[in-house]
């Protein structure tokens, strides 16, 4: 056998047995990571709000906080606000009375990247506790008129947070209804008494007193900057009955404008035209909205 050879074999060799170690670390420890990473969620937002379980309302946004019976204690909120440098990302708990009882801003590893040791005080206790037990209308700077000391020299930092979480509450205020489990999909078809899961997490009959009014799907497409997910309705008659965007992080004034009701109504007459500034963000949502549909709505015989 030549050295060539030789030297062939114990690379490819070599070559497997790595192949091989890395596929086995993955199965092993992939699931270890993801749990470590629930767990570590898990543990902010219970020293966020008092609860024992926390049910998804809108994935990776909002979640409803319970107690170990299962009773309504509150919510947990995720936001982005744009800040000096990029977005800050915050973490909130609000109380069933709509009171704030803790704020959290997570660090680099998740995208914090304001300014070391002016705009990333905003994630120390002593600028976080000032939002402990206020009321949504409350949280804004002392100098625009609420009850919030800025951090000297990271005003703009500081008034993004504010910001932030009002504007937070605000987008999501409808679920803030004490004890009341709410649904997103009764905001397309508000005469449903029930939604029959017909694929799980992605497919629902509307139904009302066994009548079926249409069907619900859930969607997801890849937008400018991260995954933009929404849910829709197709009605008896096969078209578009509402558009909801329940996850994006896109440019704010820019991709987020998908958001808008003018541009999610245009669904229900047919095809808008894609968001002037928001290109790729709106022709993703476009092109994913017209595929599920395509897909789904055999479901309606």
């Amino acid at each position: 056998m030549s050295d060539r050879l030789k030297h062939h074999i114990i690379f490819i060799t070599f070559l497997t047995i790595s192949i091989l170690a890395v596929t086995i670390s993955n199965f092993y420890f992939s699931p270890l990571i993801a749990r470590t990473a629930l767990n570590g969620e898990l543990s902010i937002f219970k020293s966020l709000i008092d609860a024992d379980e926390f049910m998804s309302l809108i994935p990776d946004t909002l979640w409803q906080a319970l107690d170990s019976a299962r009773a309504h204690k509150g919510y947990i909120l995720k936001v982005w606000p744009e800040g000096y440098i990029g977005k800050i990302p915050i973490t909130v708990g609000i109380d069933k009375n709509n009171k704030i009882t803790g704020v959290y801003i997570a660090g680099a590893d998740e995208g914090f990247k304001e300014t070391p040791g002016l705009g990333s005080m905003v994630r120390e206790r002593k600028f976080l506790n000032q939002f402990k037990g206020k009321e949504i209308t409350r949280i804004s700077l002392k100098k625009d008129g609420g009850e919030i000391d800025a951090i000297s020299g990271a005003t703009i930092s500081s008034r993004a947070v504010c910001e932030g979480i009002k504007k937070g509450f605000e987008k999501y205020s409808k679920f803030f209804e004490q004890g009341q489990k709410s649904d997103v999909k009764k905001d397309i078809f508000p005469n449903a008494d029930n939604f029959s899961e017909i694929v799980k997490d992605t497919l629902w009959y509307a139904l009302s007193n066994s009548e079926t009014l249409g069907i619900v799907f859930s969607g997801w497409t890849i937008g400018y900057l991260d995954t933009i997910k929404y849910l829709a309705g197709l009605n008896r008659q096969k078209n578009i009955e509402k558009v909801i965007i329940t996850y994006s992080k896109e440019t704010e004034g820019i991709g987020e404008r998908i958001r808008e009701e003018e541009f999610l109504n245009k669904f229900r007459t047919g095809v808008p035209d894609v968001i002037s500034g928001a290109t790729i963000s709106s022709e993703a949502l476009i092109k994913s909205i017209k595929q599920s549909t395509e897909r789904f709505k055999s479901y309606l015989k």
